[in-house]
């Protein structure tokens, strides 16, 4: 008996019984698009083949009591025969058309749905048993694939290899971002609105630069601090006008000359006054020389 004949006895046996509901079965959750994603379910596959609509893979979530409840579950529209009910699957998805085949009586050899089972990542086989008597183990795939014009030796496979796909791995943990910058945070800005110079003399402590144009203020490690660092100390002098100034004076302070410095040791009298009285003792000596020499050459007086 071929392949095809068995099934269809097998088929009028248990086409009674397609209408029964079995009290306590549980109902099987929507089906998916796609393999179903662990071996809790089954994945169905249907081949339109020469129908048209390529190949279908849907997943039925748990467990499933029969093919036909598989199918059903999995999300695909199933259209028995006039004569046997579903135990005969005429359509699937409304293929083939109406206009092809009424589907009163078993379809004929010719053009049917042929169907297959396989265990996940094994080859598929066709199925000895009937859709109303076969019971999917879990994780298995269930196969339909329209034969057209063959035979049941030759009716076509599902053109989809029953094996569900390797889950993703794992996403890689995610590092923590990079601290920004990495160093010391910067001081605040002094009051006053000036730069912050860090000093020479390391971390915790810092140099208030004043703002340009502050009078009387000279930044700290410029070049007149250091000239002042190494220079000897210049001794005040007094300066006509009362002003005090240094050897190196400015436009509001001019400069002592080396005859003033000079004249400064002589007990604190200043030299124009020296040389004024050096003059006048000059002047009586003369005054003197001059009288007595006139005595002389006047006795009578």
């Amino acid at each position: 008996m071929s392949r095809r004949a068995a099934h269809a006895a097998t088929v009028v046996v248990l086409a009674a019984v397609s209408s029964v509901s079995w009290p306590g079965s549980p109902a099987a959750a929507a089906g998916s698009a796609g393999y179903c994603p662990d071996a809790s379910g089954v994945t169905v596959v249907v081949d339109f083949n020469e129908l048209g609509g390529g190949t279908v893979v849907r997943c039925a979530s748990g467990t499933q009591a029969t093919g036909l409840a598989a199918l059903k579950n999995a999300g695909f529209e199933i259209t028995g025969t006039l004569r046997w009910g579903e135990g005969f699957i005429c359509r699937i998805d409304g293929k083939p058309s109406a206009a092809s085949e009424k589907c009163v009586d078993t379809p004929p050899a010719s053009a049917y749905w042929s169907y297959w089972h396989a265990a996940n990542g094994g080859g598929w086989a066709y199925s000895d048993k009937g859709v109303l008597n076969r019971k999917p183990p879990a994780g298995s795939f269930e196969g339909w694939s329209f034969s057209l014009n063959r035979n049941a030796s030759d009716a076509p496979r599902p053109k989809v290899t029953p094996k569900r796909p390797a889950p993703a791995p794992p996403a890689p943990p995610t590092s923590p971002p990079p601290a920004v910058g990495g160093g010391p945070a910067a001081p605040p800005p002094a009051a006053g609105g000036g730069p912050v110079v860090p000093p020479a003399g390391g971390p915790g402590r810092t140099t208030t630069v004043p703002p340009a144009g502050t009078p009387g203020v000279t930044p700290a490690g410029t070049a007149s601090a250091s000239v002042a660092a190494t220079s000897p100390t210049a001794v005040p002098t007094t300066t006509p006008g009362g002003v005090t100034g240094s050897s190196g004076g400015t436009a509001s302070e001019p400069a002592v000359t080396e005859v003033a410095a000079s004249g400064s040791g002589n007990g604190g009298l200043p030299l124009g006054t020296i040389a004024g009285a050096l003059l006048l003792a000059a002047l009586a000596v003369g005054g003197v020389v001059t009288a007595r020499r006139r005595r002389a050459a006047d006795p009578d007086d």
